[in-house]
């Protein structure tokens, strides 16, 4: 028995000498597929070691966000009027901000299976337990047996309390027996203690593991939180300074051989439906943005409705598509992005309309990839013609809207000036707000959308 006691001591000694090993080197640039694995109980100490490595390779990641982080929050604060700049750190931040995204999700999922794996370890470690203690009882009691048959409890009884050489060689078979018949057993329990050990020492991890990603689940909350401000302060700015910029690329000339495919062609004969009112283009969302201005300074020329990307958008009319083209990703969208047509637009529509008798244009910007009409096409009113985006010069998902009232304008005469520059303002600019028909602007003259669409 002393024996087998001085085995077991061994073996704790062993288990205890394995967890402390260096961790190896392993390839994790798979982090879901590591966060799956390391968040369950390890059934080997090459699976410990592998998840510690893994814990010290998100700690390093952890670090070298939160380094950029703060390089780019040091560039915030030295941030003036330089549009250039702002657009470099807008599409900076997006990029920060989506890695810190993604860290939380895998977390979040990690803390999920974490707790349901703890729970189950929970289990298998009772289970466990009783086996052992089942094993346990039966290995003693057979030896207790064999013990009672031999007469001995001490080796040293073998050979100084022996009475005669025959019953020496009695008590030796014996004990001979006892290891023939329970070696196996006696194994199996050392295997079973083994497992145990690293089961604990398994439950004991992921209790560290799930606190420490709350912990951290918390701090990274913050961050995505704080960074978000700074960006609104920064896509501020950055449209008080715009206008001007905006403006002047939207006035050059445009290179019609370059988007003539998008552009209605002058044999249109369809005549375009009369309706009594517009219905709201985008079918969800709020106001992010109205017209003559931005919220917080900075000339704007139209609505901005913000939706998630996919919203559906409609015809607020019947009427005619003058152009239409996808250029650019669903959520391709940053500052400074000047993609698209107008330039900055993403992908974008124009069409025509006639409503209570006066010919309208309406644009729709920064529109997803999936658009579902093409230039000369007809349109009923509420047709779904598109889908809300985040494209071209754009902060963020949302569709932008601007209406043109034509006057008394023939849609004939329509298509062939916007076939003549593709001009999506129709003459009244982008330089301010002279061109609007409430400060009395002749045909054509800019719509507030909110006008119409309330």
């Amino acid at each position: 028995m002393r024996k087998y006691k001085l085995g077991a001591g061994l073996l704790s000694f062993a288990l205890a000498s394995s967890l402390i090993m260096p961790v190896s080197a392993e390839d994790y640039s798979d982090t879901e597929a590591w966060y799956a694995k390391c968040s369950q109980p390890q059934t080997s100490q090459s699976g410990v070691k592998a998840c510690q490595g893994f814990q010290e390779y998100q700690k390093n990641r952890k670090q070298n966000l939160q380094k950029n982080i703060e390089s780019y929050n040091a560039n915030i604060a030295s941030l003036q009027d330089d549009t250039s700049k702002m657009e470099k750190l807008a599409k900076e931040q997006k990029e920060l901000v989506s890695s810190l995204q993604a860290q939380i999700s895998e977390k979040e999922e990690s803390i999920k299976m974490i707790e349901a794996n703890i729970k189950e370890l929970e289990e298998k470690i009772q289970a466990k337990q009783a086996e052992i203690d089942a094993w346990n009882e039966q290995i003693e009691t057979r030896m207790k047996n064999e013990q009672t048959s031999i007469g001995t409890n001490m080796v040293i009884d073998l050979i100084m309390g022996s009475d005669s050489l025959s019953d020496m060689l009695r008590r030796i078979s014996g004990v001979e027996r006892i290891t023939e018949d329970d070696q196996s057993q006696i194994k199996k329990l050392n295997e079973l203690k083994q497992q145990l050990v690293l089961q604990q020492n398994e439950q004991k991890r992921l209790d560290e593991e799930a606190k420490t990603q709350k912990a951290e689940l918390e701090s990274q909350k913050k961050q995505a939180s704080e960074l978000e401000e700074s960006y609104n302060k920064l896509v501020e700015e950055y449209q008080k300074q715009i206008a001007q910029l905006e403006a002047q690329k939207r006035s050059a000339q445009v290179d019609m051989d370059s988007i003539k495919d998008f552009v209605i062609s002058t044999d249109y004969s369809g005549t375009i439906e009369s309706v009594s009112g517009f219905v709201f283009p985008v079918q969800g969302g709020r106001k992010s943005a109205g017209t003559w201005a931005y919220p917080g300074g900075g000339m704007h020329l139209g609505l901005d409705w913000a939706a998630p990307i996919g919203t559906t958008v409609v015809a607020p009319a019947s009427g005619v598509i003058l152009y239409a083209a996808a250029p650019a990703g669903s959520n391709s969208g940053y500052l400074g992005n000047w993609v698209g047509h107008p330039l900055g637009g993403g992908n974008t529509i124009e069409m025509l309309c006639n409503v209570n008798g006066t010919l309208y244009a309406v644009s729709f910007a920064h529109l997803s990839q999936t658009i579902y009409v093409s230039a000369g096409q007809s349109v009923s009113q509420g047709q779904t013609i598109a889908l809300s985006g985040n494209s071209g010069n754009s902060s963020g998902p949302h569709t932008h809207v601007e209406v043109y009232n034509l006057g008394s304008m023939s849609v004939n005469d329509a298509i062939a000036r916007f076939r003549s520059g593709a001009d999506f303002a129709w003459g009244t600019g982008w330089y301010g707000t002279s061109t609007s028909c409430e400060a009395g602007k002749a045909t054509p003259c800019r719509e507030r959308p909110e006008k119409f669409f309330s």
